[in-house]
C-alpha cells in the first residue's frame, strides 16, 4: 500500500485536482442536460453554453440571427429549438402555431430581467414589467387609450394633423431629392407624444431631435432579439456596447423625468389630458388610500395600487411606449416608400384605387380602409415581407412549464421568430416575392391570414396595435394621394435592410412628385 502511495502521490498536484474537478463538473452538467427534455439545439458547454456554436454559425453563414434560427429549425426538424448562453436557456419559436400556444400559456407572460433596465428602473413600466405590476398597468393604460380614443376615429385628428405636417414638409423640397428618414420619424413620434405627453414638438426642437437620435441609435445597438439587454453574460462580452446603450437610456430617462416634473406641477384631477395625467391621478388616489389605511379608517388593500403605480412606473411606461410607438411605425412607412418606389406599377394601382374611392377633392379617412382593399393588402404585404421586429419582444418562463412535449425551465427566455413565420414557404408561396394579392380573395376583397402576426400574439400582444394600424394607413394614404414617389437616380436601392431591434432599410433618397 505504501508503495502504491509512493507512486501515485507525486502526480497529485494542483493541475491534476483541477482537471478531475472539471471532468466531474462536466459529467454532472451533461447528466443534468440529459435529464431535461429541452427542445433540440446545439450542444451546450459549461459556463459558456452554446456561444461557440452560435458564433461560428453566424460567421459561417453571414446571416442575421432570425435567419439562422429558421435554418436551425429545419436542421433539428422542429419549430421549437433551444440553446444556452452561459446558464441561460433560450427557446426560439419558429412557427405560428407554437408562438400562439406558448403566448397563451399564463406562465409565459413575464419579461426577462435586464441589468440595463433594472439599473435605471425602466423594468417597472408596462412594456417591461411582469406579474401583477404588468397586469395592473396594462389595464390602466388600455383604459386610458379607450378614453382618449387611441386607435379609433375619435383620435384620427391627432394623426391627420401630423400627416398634413408631413405632406407640407415634403412639398417644400419642390420635387428635388431628399432623405425621408428623419422627417418620417419626427411626424410619427409626435403622434405618440400627443398620447403620452399631451403635446407635440417642433421638428427643430433640439431636445426632440436628440431624443429621436438616441432612440434610433439604441434600436440599432440593441440588435435583433434584444439579447444584449436580457442575457447578463453578454454585458461583459460586449461591455462597450452595453455602456453606450445605458448612456442613451439614461439620457432618455432624464428627458422624461423633466416632463413628469412639469406635469406634476400643473396636474389637476379634473383636467386629465394624457397618459401621464392618468398615472399621476392614480398615484394621488394611492396616496389618499395609504393615508386612510394608516388612520385605520379602511382595511388594508393587499393589491394596493401604490405597489404598481408610482413615479418610477410612470417614467418607465412613458419611455417604453415612446420606444415601441416611434421606431416601429416609422420603419414600416420607410419600407413602404422604398417598396412603392421599387414597384411603380403597384404604386400606380394604389393611387388608382385612392382616386376611384376617395377622389381628388378630399384626403383619405380611417373609415375608407374598409373600401380600399388593395391599398390595405399592399400595407399588409410590406409588413409581411419586411417584418419590422423580426424576433419580437422576449418573454420569460415564470415557472417550470412546457411547450408541447418539451420542458421549459423557469427563467428560460422565450423568443418568437416572427420573421420565420412570415417567410415560411409552406404558408407563403415564394415568400421572397412582394405580392399584395396574397391578402386578397378571388373577389378582390381583403383576406385575413391567421399566420400574419406582425404585432405578435397572446396576452402580451402589442399595446399600440390599433394606433399603429391607424398611423400607418393614414400616413401612407396621405403620401400617395398627394405624391408619386420616384427614384431620383434610376438605380435600384437594396431591399435587404439592416437588422436591429427593428429591421430597417438602409438610407435612401426619394423624389416626391406632386400629383395633379
Amino acid at each position: 500500500m505504501a508503495g502504491y502511495a509512493d507512486i501515485v502521490i507525486p502526480f497529485i498536484n494542483t493541475q491534476t485536482i483541477f482537471v478531475i474537478v472539471l471532468l466531474l463538473a462536466l459529467s454532472f452538467y451533461i447528466l443534468k442536460q440529459q435529464k431535461q427534455n429541452l427542445p433540440p439545439g446545439p450542444r451546450s458547454l459549461p459556463l459558456i453554453g452554446s456561444l461557440p456554436s452560435l458564433a461560428f454559425s453566424l460567421y459561417r453563414t453571414g446571416c442575421e440571427p432570425e435567419t439562422l434560427f429558421g435554418i436551425m429549425a429545419k436542421q433539428y426538424g422542429d419549430d421549437v429549438i433551444s440553446f444556452s448562453v452561459g446558464k441561460k436557456v433560450i427557446v426560439i419559436l419558429n412557427g405560428c402555431k407554437v408562438i400562439k400556444e406558448a403566448y397563451q400559456n399564463p406562465h409565459m407572460n413575464d419579461r426577462p430581467t435586464s441589468p440595463v433596465l433594472e439599473e435605471l428602473d425602466l423594468d417597472q413600466g408596462v412594456v417591461f414589467a411582469s406579474g401583477k405590476s404588468w397586469k395592473y398597468q396594462r389595464a390602466l393604460t388600455m383604459s386610458a387609450f379607450r378614453n382618449f380614443g387611441v386607435g379609433r376615429s375619435k383620435f384620427e385628428g391627432n394623426i391627420t394633423e401630423e400627416a398634413k405636417t408631413l405632406i407640407h414638409a415634403m412639398r417644400q423640397y419642390n420635387e428635388k431629392p431628399f432623405h425621408p428618414f428623419i422627417l418620417i420619424g419626427n411626424c410619427v413620434a409626435n403622434v405618440i407624444c400627443s398620447v403620452i405627453f399631451g403635446q407635440r414638438y417642433e421638428h427643430s426642437d433640439p431636445d426632440f431631435k436628440h431624443l429621436l437620435h438616441i432612440t434610433s441609435e439604441n434600436a440599432n445597438k440593441i440588435g435583433s432579439g434584444a439579447f444584449v439587454l436580457f442575457v447578463r453574460i453578454l454585458r461583459y462580452i460586449f461591455h462597450g456596447l452595453y455602456k453606450a446603450i445605458l448612456t442613451n437610456f439614461l439620457s432618455f430617462k432624464t428627458f422624461v423625468n423633466g416632463i413628469v416634473a412639469e406635469h406634476r406641477h400643473k396636474f389637476h384631477k379634473n383636467n386629465i389630458n394624457d397618459l401621464m395625467d392618468v398615472f399621476l391621478n392614480e398615484i394621488e388616489k394611492s396616496t389618499e388610500n395609504t393615508l386612510a389605511d394608516d388612520s385605520g379608517c379602511t382595511p388594508p388593500d393587499t393589491n394596493n395600487r401604490a405597489d404598481f403605480i408610482h413615479e418610477k412606473s410612470l417614467m418607465a411606461t412613458a419611455v417604453g411606449l415612446f420606444l415601441a410607438g416611434t421606431e416601429t411605425s416609422a420603419t414600416v412607412l420607410r419600407w413602404a416608400l422604398l417598396y412603392m418606389m421599387t414597384y411603380p406599377e403597384i404604386q400606380a394601382k394604389v393611387q388608382q384605387e385612392l382616386d376611384l374611392v376617395v377622389g381628388r377633392s378630399r384626403m383619405p379617412k380611417w373609415a375608407d380602409r374598409l373600401i380600399l382593399p388593395y391599398t390595405e393588402a399592399v400595407l399588409l404585404a410590406i409588413q409581411r415581407i419586411r417584418r419590422v421586429v423580426p424576433l419580437g419582444v422576449p418573454h420569460v418562463a415564470a415557472k417550470d412549464t412546457k411547450i408541447g412535449d418539451y420542458d421549459v425551465p423557469k427563467g428560460s427566455i422565450i423568443v418568437s421568430n416572427l420573421w420565420a413565420v412570415h417567410n415560411d414557404p409552406n404558408i407563403w408561396t415564394e415568400p421572397d416575392q412582394f405580392r399584395p394579392e396574397r391578402f386578397l380573395d378571388e373577389d378582390g376583397k381583403l383576406r385575413h391570414r391567421e399566420e400574419f402576426i406582425p404585432f405578435s400574439a397572446g396576452h402580451r400582444v402589442c399595446l399600440g396595435e390599433n394606433l399603429a394600424k391607424m398611423e400607418i394607413f393614414i400616413f401612407f394614404t396621405y403620401i400617395f394621394h398627394t405624391f408619386t414617389i420616384k427614384n431620383p437616380y434610376n438605380k435600384p436601392y437594396s431591399l435587404k435592410g439592416v437588422s436591429g431591434v427593428t429591421f430597417s432599410p438602409t438610407d435612401f433618397e426619394i423624389v416626391a412628385e406632386i400629383r395633379d
